[in-house]
């Protein structure tokens, strides 16, 4: 149970840190982000912390296909220098 506590702090730690930045709160507050955030399977998958599952969920995969959102990603985790 404390692991469970321990665990739940740390995600509050992460979305705190998450929202002091302006790129990754556009991100998170963006509609389809949001609607994908409040679909119960979606929820579940998340919990499960199953990656390939996750990635492999259709609406997540419309999500990630969708040129707004790969804007802001582009914009909070910039490709590489060449």
């Amino acid at each position: 149970m404390f692991r469970k506590f321990q665990d739940a702090m740390k995600q509050l730690q992460l979305a705190q840190q998450l929202m002091k930045d302006e790129r990754a709160r556009a991100l998170l507050v963006h509609p389809k982000v949001q609607a994908l955030m409040q679909d119960p399977e979606f929820q579940a998958l998340v919990r499960s912390q199953d990656m390939a599952k996750i990635a492999a969920y259709p609406k997540f995969v419309e999500l990630a296909r969708d040129p707004e959102f790969a804007a802001l990603i582009t914009k909070l985790v910039p490709p590489p220098a060449s």
